[in-house]
């Protein structure tokens, strides 16, 4: 076994003697990508959010639910609308295997007569939230690099730069804040191609999980231009039980995402 694989291990990164400074950071920066992965493991979760969205100044609120399920196998996502009336029951159900592609059907309660592909990268029921960015998919990325410990809204984090190793992909790179101890991005900016910045999400509020990790309780979604999200996390249930047909929608998906 390698010193770094050793020091990955046994999270002694800086105190293994063999590994140079540069070799220590990159083990300190893969060892903190795959501590905010784990962070986001769980059999099922449930949250309930309003989200309200600012469009040139005119607000527009909306309640959806989100269920979740994070396994080393598969990650899964059901978004369903509650209000206001015209995406009441409207769903989009989403899953991501494990070499990362990420599965899509957006559908209503007459199913057969209504469904279709969804896109992952496009935003939900008008608001600023992306699927893509609920599943945290570049903490897998293989090209992390951190940065010196800063404040991010008066709290402590530590910059950490993910960069896609794919340049065909729609999301390039993506700069976080991360509060090490709570395993939370504080600030998130994800880019586009030619550095282009697409949307910034920061965290205004925290809550502590059962596991005395942090999560976030209120954020912002900023995107280009004036279109600003503000999300507010009013209920939840860190320990659903996920129904079995929960996801069984995603069968349907079309075949060319799977």
């Amino acid at each position: 076994m390698s010193d770094l694989r050793s020091c990955l291990i046994l999270l002694a990164l800086l105190a293994c003697p063999a590994l140079t400074a540069d070799a220590a950071e990159t083990a300190s920066t893969a060892a903190l990508a795959a501590s905010m992965k784990e962070a986001q493991r769980s059999s099922g979760f449930e949250a309930r959010m309003s989200v309200s969205t600012a469009v040139a100044g005119v607000p527009h609120t909306l309640k959806i639910a989100v269920v979740g399920q994070f396994t080393d196998e598969r990650e899964r996502l059901l978004i369903r609308g509650i209000s206001p009336p015209e995406i009441r029951n409207r769903y989009v159900a989403a899953e991501r295997s494990a070499d990362g592609r990420i599965t899509a059907i957006a559908y209503g309660e007459n199913f057969a007569a209504d469904h279709a592909e969804a896109d992952p990268f496009a935003k939900l029921f008008g608001s600023e939230l992306v699927l893509w960015d609920m599943f945290g998919a570049w903490w897998d990325w293989p090209r992390q690099t951190q940065g010196d410990l800063e404040a991010g809204g008066g709290r402590d984090c530590i910059p950490v730069r993910s960069v896609s190793d794919t340049a065909t992909a729609p999301i390039r790179e993506v700069q976080s804040c991360v509060d090490p101890g709570g395993r939370l991005a504080l600030k998130t900016q994800l880019y586009g191609s030619r550095h282009m910045l697409l949307r910034t999400i920061s965290v205004e509020k925290t809550m502590r999980k059962d596991s005395g990790l942090k999560a976030a309780k209120r954020l912002t979604v900023a995107g280009v231009g004036a279109s600003v999200s503000e999300i507010e996390v009013y209920s939840g249930d860190e320990h659903y039980a996920v129904p079995a047909d929960t996801f069984a929608r995603l069968e349907f998906a079309p075949a060319a995402n799977k």
